[in-house]
């Protein structure tokens, strides 16, 4: 039901008189029913003239309490004429329950109900809401017995909010374990005593539908700063077409999304508008992700791969798509990025990317804008080429015009052979166009295709470029074609034999730098802290040679630095493969020692604290390495 139809109802119950029954506004946790009491159906019972009271049902446990807070709602908002009785409720309000009872009113909460007493109150005046009816901890027949001695005789306006399915569950679930019963049998039971009481007080139950249209402005209106409030105005649909395809109707975390946007919006200001709409997906994202659990605070630092989703891996997800049997596709067990991106990024594979800084915010609380601002400029870099677009409008053929499409097969072809593309986009050019040629879209055979890919390969790998993200996607997702897997194998072999040339380029680097000052050492080294490429190509005897005449200062640093690099708990985990290199540094270190007598004793006490510190380091990567 919409809100302005609730709205509606609400106003034509105020206005009857003398009415004998509560609504019920029924909703799921989080949906805006609070909200939507506290910022409109208050405002509208003030409108008519009645004094709004909240209560909140959540935790009360015994009638007592909830009696001691409905009266001392109705004393507190009393008018003068009534201020001796309310002053002295006031003054004894903070002991406890019972002293009250027997030295105010010289009775119980109930005898004042039924009493003269209560004629104190003109009911009339009044509208109470009792919220969280499901939280509870009073059986629900006990409250709405209560409430029903004003709703039905003192005509007290009532309305109830509540997310009706979770009224009994619990309580149904504790009870059928007490008594070794069947719980659907409790259930049934159970239902049928509430919905009978429900009957005699609830004269309406409507339901609470969250209309984002109309609430997400109010939430706007909370924010002091203009311009955010002008921003948030001009991404309105942006951000309702998020909540509405994702099914997002949780005011709380709607709110956490807003407030996320507000601290990382004075980095928004002058960015382009299509990366501060990449940017508001992402946060919605993980924002939804967070809020529901599947991400916790503890994994601030774990991005858990989803870092390694990128424009590719649509690419890889639908030639795996298309070649799974029904049996594969049902027995296929699903990584979290799997999920990941089957449940936001099918349709939106081309507006995500992985913003660490936003990423690490949303779990944590911490905001690094200058990181944020990195990203940004990162993003800012990339180029979309031409053949980049002609390919990614071919992935939806089935679209297409004749025309468009003979056009898009013809140039992605002609770019693939002139060598255009990445080394990944091969593969799958290969299995969209084998695709092609089995169902004669193309007059190209298979065999042709193959040759103009090979020969394209070649030219592309020429220029060195490969992506460690693109290259998990692919090993994630695989090849099921056997034609594909000839042209997906001969891109591992060129990715492997680039990555090996650039792992040497890094450690004859990290020599380089052995050679320079302290600062700049470290400096290489925390640049690289965690990459796999300082040591298991290096060339060992050129290590230890250059270890051998450097300076004791130097060689200080260079352990210090060996300490800092393994000292993770699960550093065997990543850095495994660098233990040769280390086991072989030891080794020589040792055996200059010992060939070496005449070594001064600080410059051996150096190479010592340094071969105790490899040896360490080769016992906690051992130790903690993935069996």
């Amino acid at each position: 039901m919409t809100t302005e139809h609730i709205q509606q109802i609400f106003i034509e119950y105020i206005k009857a008189d003398k009415t004998q029954y509560a609504i019920l506004l029924n909703g799921g946790w989080g949906c805006g029913k609070t909200y939507f009491w506290k910022n409109t159906l208050v405002n509208i019972s003030e409108k008519f003239g009645l004094k709004p009271i909240y209560i909140s049902l959540n935790g009360i446990s015994k009638i007592d309490n909830l009696e001691y807070k409905l009266f001392s709602s109705l004393l507190t908002s009393t008018k003068n004429n009534e201020n001796k009785l309310r002053k002295k409720f006031i003054s004894i309000s903070e002991k406890p329950l019972n002293i009250l009872t027997t030295n105010f009113l010289k009775t119980n909460m109930t005898d004042l109900i039924n009493g003269l007493s209560i004629n104190i109150f003109d009911f009339s005046k009044y509208i109470v809401c009792f919220d969280d009816l499901e939280r509870c901890q009073i059986d629900v027949k006990e409250v709405l017995g209560f409430i029903n001695n004003f709703v039905e005789h003192r005509y007290l306006k009532t309305i109830i909010l509540a997310n009706e399915p979770e009224i009994t569950n619990s309580k149904i679930e504790d009870q059928s374990k007490e008594r070794n019963k069947p719980e659907e049998e409790d259930q049934l039971k159970e239902d049928k005593v509430y919905y009978q009481i429900k009957e005699k007080v609830i004269g309406r139950d409507l339901k609470f539908e969250f209309d984002i249209s109309t609430t997400l402005p109010k939430l706007f209106g909370k924010y002091i700063d203009p311009d955010f409030t002008n921003f948030l105005t001009k991404q309105q649909i942006a951000i309702t077409e998020i909540l509405i395809e994702y099914k997002q109707d949780n005011l709380r975390t709607i709110s956490f999304l807003l407030d996320t946007l507000e601290r990382i919006f004075p980095t928004l200001k002058n960015v382009q508008e299509s990366y501060v709409q990449e940017i508001i997906f992402f946060s919605a994202i993980i924002t939804i992700e967070y809020k529901n659990g599947a991400l916790t605070s503890d994994d601030y630092r774990n991005f858990k791969n989803i870092d390694n989703i990128n424009k590719m891996t649509y690419s890889f997800y639908l030639s795996r798509k298309t070649s799974e049997s029904e049996e594969e596709k049902s027995n296929e067990v699903k990584t979290y990025p799997d999920i990941f991106f089957e449940k936001y990024l099918i349709n939106r594979h081309y507006s995500y990317s992985f913003y660490p800084s936003i990423y690490s915010y949303v779990l944590s609380g911490y905001f690094d804008q200058a990181r944020l601002e990195n990203e940004i400029q990162i993003r800012k870099s990339e180029i979309i080429s031409k053949e980049v677009q002609c390919f990614r409008t071919l992935h939806m053929f089935r679209e297409l015009s004749e025309d468009d499409f003979k056009r898009l097969t013809k140039d992605v072809l002609q770019y693939a052979k002139e060598g255009k593309y990445i080394i990944y986009n091969y593969i799958t050019i290969a299995d969209f166009f084998y695709y092609f040629a089995e169902k004669e879209l193309i007059a190209e055979s298979k065999k042709e295709i193959e040759k103009l890919l090979f020969e394209g390969l070649e030219i592309a790998k020429g220029r060195k470029e490969i992506d460690e993200s693109t290259f998990e996607s692919l090993l994630h997702f695989g090849v099921k074609n056997p034609d594909v897997s000839v042209i997906a194998n001969k891109v591992i072999e060129i990715h492997d034999n680039i990555k090996k040339e650039q792992y040497v380029a890094n450690s004859n680097k990290l020599i380089d730098f052995l050679n320079k000052d302290e600062a700049e050492l470290r400096a290489f080294f925390e640049k690289h802290i965690l990459s796999k490429e300082l040591f298991p190509y290096i060339n060992g005897d050129i290590l230890l040679d250059t270890i051998l005449k450097n300076s004791n200062k130097q060689i200080f640093y260079f352990k210090e630095l060996l300490k800092d690099r393994y000292n993770s708990s699960n550093i065997g985990e990543f850095l495994y493969e660098d233990i040769d290199c280390l086991k072989k540094l030891q080794e020589g270190l040792s055996k200059h020692l010992e060939n070496n007598k005449e070594i001064k004793p600080l410059r051996k006490f150096s190479y010592n604290e340094l071969i105790s510190t490899l040896k360490d380091n080769i016992k906690h990567l051992d130790e903690t390495r993935r069996k």
